[in-house]
């Protein structure tokens, strides 16, 4: 039986790690995990939820294993977006900075607005840092037969999970241990911030992050570390398996002698190699590495992270762990409503015991900021500089409604592609340029998510080379596909389309290469889909719910409001005729009780309302001014 992280590995694809803190990116606030009913909303036939999304990347100040040599793409902070131009400059002027001086600093700069509910974070985030500061833990080792008991059940599965649940492949009766004594702080207590998106959460601890002088620490997104969790399970479990494979295979007398020598030493390390062993083994090797953790969205989805939170964390407290962690949600909501909760429980009070909990209680999201974007209405956005970066944010956050699902995944021919960031409410995607065309995808994988979404972000489209041309393949195979289908492409490039795939003359007259041709194509792609042609064509092709399903009807932007001109204004003649007229009421009919029965006597009363001059058409100030106030428009639509 394949085990839960090989499914992992296949759902997920290969996962890479940065960990040089100098050259960490933002780590991208997720935002909640979606309902049942949202996920099936968002999803579709062909989206499925991710088990662990992986969005990005860690940052280690210590020296990295050889297994996290490797490189990931990061994602900017979603909480911290209305900061993205100061996260630098608080990274420059961190050494020798508390969080709170350095929280002054931006506050003169004019870099941010001062908020007091995030100086009520940053005033307990100061008070840790003078904790941690020359604080070493302990460090006392957690000898594994010291492994939490479990309770045996009449009958159950083996295997690794197994023995978390209980299961061991008996018949045992039923044999319930005593609990073991409840440990308690020996250091200093973590801090775990929650509250909505967009407050800041992030960029606060961020903050501590950059200026707490401490060796041994590590930031990273929650779900990416219980992927990493698994991994090192799955390494230890791997590892002895082959050990003993070993032993039973070799013939020559010596050589088996010595592999069962080392079986036998393998077997007196790990206790008989229980789950509990394994994990406090994998404990255990993660405090030698960072022993001051800061999470960003600090979530559970998946049962197989619930049932091994208490004994993992357990280890990390009781060796001297500090926990810095942000969520959406409070301690007592963290895996609501999941698969065997009850096992998960006890994590709770532990959590409370080592961790002050602060709701940050502010009512601000900061993503849905707009402030100039109302005359900037690009969708290939270039050069890519650090407004460009908030710019794309901030339309995708604007779509979303502040909004986003973790983890959706696009699954076609077997295979799944992971959906970093998409909206709730709209089959809208975010991703990265690496994620798409720094990975083996095809001509396949690309129209499944064309198919999946019909608007699609992508973020950090380099200057391109002859040198990345595996790259620039998938890059031309994406835009034909997302052109085929009639995709709204919305991305950051650091170049022109005629710029942005360099090629030497020389290169031009004795490379044999298909991308050089096909370039010109792509260029003349890329900006069709930027016209006013395309993107028209677009918005009416949606569906009414998918459609409305992008904007926040009550506060409609201007933005928004030429987004929906171009649906209904269908034949671009400036104005909206009575077809057209009724068509959009019956939209929002459809959108707001399911259908799309529009009576004469609610046309008439909508038509007198927009129809302010009674020529029979609808101008587009006309337009804007009945949308200006949607209870009017409730009113008269009768929603």
């Amino acid at each position: 039986m394949r085990s839960s992280v090989e499914a992992l590995r296949l759902a997920s694809g290969h996962l890479a790690r940065s960990v040089a803190a100098d050259t960490a990116p933002l780590v991208a606030a997720a935002a909640p995990v979606a309902r049942p009913a949202q996920r099936a909303a968002l999803c579709g036939p062909d989206i499925v939820v991710v088990r662990r999304p992986c969005l990005t990347q860690s940052r280690v100040s210590t020296a990295p294993t050889l297994s996290q040599m490797v490189t990931r793409q990061g994602v900017p902070s979603a909480a911290s977006l209305a900061f993205a131009t100061q996260r630098g400059a608080a990274t420059q002027a961190s050494q020798g900075t508390s969080p709170k001086q350095l929280y002054e600093k931006l506050v003169a700069s004019g870099e941010i607005s001062r908020d007091p509910n995030q100086e009520q974070v940053v005033d307990l985030l100061d008070d840790m840092a003078r904790k941690v500061t020359g604080y070493v833990p302990s460090g006392r080792a957690v000898p594994m037969h010291q492994a939490a008991p479990v309770q045996q059940p009449v009958a159950g599965g083996g295997g690794f999970f197994g023995g978390l649940f209980g299961g061991g492949g008996g018949s045992k009766a039923s044999v319930k241990q005593p609990e073991p004594p409840r440990i308690k702080p020996t250091g200093p207590k973590g801090l775990y911030v929650w509250g909505g998106c967009g407050s800041g959460k992030t960029f606060l601890m961020d903050l501590f992050y950059d200026a707490v002088p401490v060796e041994r620490k590590r930031r990273i997104h929650f779900h990416e570390w219980m992927i990493d969790v698994h991994e090192r399970l799955h390494r230890l479990q791997k590892k002895n398996a082959m050990v003993q494979e070993k032993a039973n295979t070799v013939w020559t007398a010596e050589a088996a002698l010595a592999q069962q020598q080392e079986l036998k030493k393998g077997k007196a390390e790990t206790r008989g190699e229980s789950a509990n062993d394994l994990v406090v083994q994998v404990a255990n090797e993660m405090l030698a590495e960072a022993w001051l953790l800061c999470f960003d969205e600090f979530q559970v989805t998946h049962i197989s992270d619930a049932i091994i939170m208490k004994r993992l964390f357990s280890v990390l407290f009781e060796k001297g762990a500090v926990v810095i962690a942000t969520s959406n949600r409070p301690p007592e909501d963290l895996y609501l409503n999941g698969l065997n909760r009850p096992l998960f429980l006890p994590f709770i009070p532990m959590l409370r015991d080592f961790c002050d909990v602060h709701d940050i209680a502010s009512q601000t999201d900061y993503r849905l900021i707009t402030e100039g974007e109302e005359q900037d209405r690009r969708v290939y956005i270039f050069p890519n500089d650090k407004d460009a970066k908030k710019l794309l944010e901030r339309k995708f956050y604007r779509i979303c409604n502040g909004e986003t699902a973790i983890g959706a995944q696009v699954e076609t021919q077997g295979r799944r592609i992971v959906v970093p960031k998409a909206a709730l409410n709209s089959n809208v995607a975010y991703f990265s340029f690496k994620d798409l065309c720094d990975k083996p995808l095809g001509a396949a994988d690309y129209l499944a998510i064309a198919n999946a979404f019909h608007t699609i972000f992508v973020a950090d489209i380099p200057k391109l080379t002859l040198q990345e041309r595996d790259q620039v393949r998938r890059f031309i195979t994406m835009v034909d596909a997302f052109y085929e289908r009639h995709t709204k492409l919305v991305c950051t490039a650091e170049l022109d389309p005629i710029s942005l795939f360099y090629v030497t003359e020389e290169e031009k007259k004795t490379s044999v290469a298909d991308e050089i041709f096909a370039w010109d194509r792509t260029v003349s792609r890329l900006i069709e889909m930027q016209s006013v042609k395309y993107l028209s064509e677009q918005a009416r092709n949606i569906d009414s719910e998918q459609f409305l399903g992008q904007f926040n009807l009550q506060a409609l932007t201007d933005d928004d409001l030429v987004e929906m001109w171009r649906r209904y204004d269908a034949d671009d003649s400036g104005e909206i005729d009575e077809q057209e007229l009724r068509k959009m009421l019956e939209d929002i009919l459809e959108k707001h009780q399911g259908h799309r029965s529009l009576s004469s006597e609610v046309y008439r009363m909508c038509k007198d309302a927009i129809d302010l001059d009674s020529n029979g058409s609808v101008n587009f100030e006309e337009f804007q001014e009945y949308f200006k106030d949607f209870t009017r428009v409730a009113q008269t639509v009768r929603v």
